[in-house]
């Protein structure tokens, strides 16, 4: 069973940092052709709650056909490019209304009922969550190329757990090299901000008492999984205080896979960005 799931998590590490470089690389590329409002202040909210994501269906294909073969490494059974060939423009632009204005809080899930109300899933595509995946990574550069121009708010005054620009929680943090605070990030937008570090992001249960700290045998122990007992939400932890810098989260979030494995097996799951791991 170990063996197996260094193998997975190899694996989908491998194909997770080629696919992260082609969403940064078109990430810069939609900040170039797809100027977004830049907020003065942080909102009560989120800021994407209040404006509309730029979004554009040409690049969101673009993105689709770099993202297919790497997709189809782990699926080859999964036919993208008819399915993409047969969206129209009008449909994309609905898809990508439906998710920003959904009432899931998880994108993830949110996209399930985009996917629905715009009638995709009506067409002949492949499995449901090999489409969500593939929509779901491309969408993913428009988030952090709008997250990226919001340069006029203070992050430093942000004291929720959820993402201040997307609204997404976070999956994975990190403890600061110069203080040891806790920074968490967003897996969708890479917005990243200072956190109370004995505090749920979720639910905002406080004391250590409820904050758990969980640490694979045998493993590297500056990586941990935090858990809540009261709403059984966990966030995997890199602790980076004896480091140079921080860590690249969207990174670490791909090797550190064996911890939701570990984390998921007794009862706990993620807030954001749920992928079922075990049977």
């Amino acid at each position: 069973m170990r063996a197996e799931t260094q193998i997975l998590s190899g694996d989908v590490v491998s194909i997770n940092m080629r696919i992260l470089e082609i969403q940064r690389r078109y990430r810069d590329v939609i900040a170039r052709e797809l100027p977004a409002p830049v907020c003065a202040q942080l909102p009560a909210t989120y800021i994407l709650e209040t404006v509309t994501l730029p979004f554009a269906p040409h690049l969101f294909r673009e993105i689709c056909l770099r993202l297919i073969p790497l997709l189809q490494e782990s699926n080859p059974e999964a036919d993208y490019v008819p399915l993409l060939s047969r969206l129209d423009d009008e449909i994309l632009w609905q898809l990508a209304g439906a998710v920003q204005h959904s009432p899931e809080p998880d994108l993830a899930m949110a996209l399930d009922l985009a996917v629905r109300e715009v009638r995709i899933d009506k067409l002949p595509v492949p499995e449901a969550d090999a489409l969500r995946m593939l929509f779901l990574a491309a969408l993913m550069p428009f988030f952090s190329a709008f997250a990226r121009q919001q340069t006029g708010i203070d992050l430093s005054r942000w004291q929720q757990g959820w993402c201040p620009v997307c609204g997404q929680y976070p999956v994975n943090g990190f403890n600061r090299p110069q203080d040891g605070r806790r920074i968490l990030g967003c897996w969708l937008c890479e917005t990243q901000w200072a956190y109370t570090r004995f505090t749920c992001p979720v639910c905002g249960c406080r004391g250590k008492d409820g904050q758990l700290l969980l640490v694979p045998r045998g493993g590297d122990r500056r990586r941990r999984i935090q858990v809540c007992e009261e709403c059984r939400h966990y966030l995997k932890i890199t602790d980076c205080t004896q480091a140079g810098s921080g860590c690249d989260l969207q990174l670490e979030n791909s090797a550190t896979i064996h911890l939701d494995v570990l984390a998921q097996r007794q009862g706990y799951r993620p807030a954001s960005h749920y992928r079922l791991l075990i049977q």
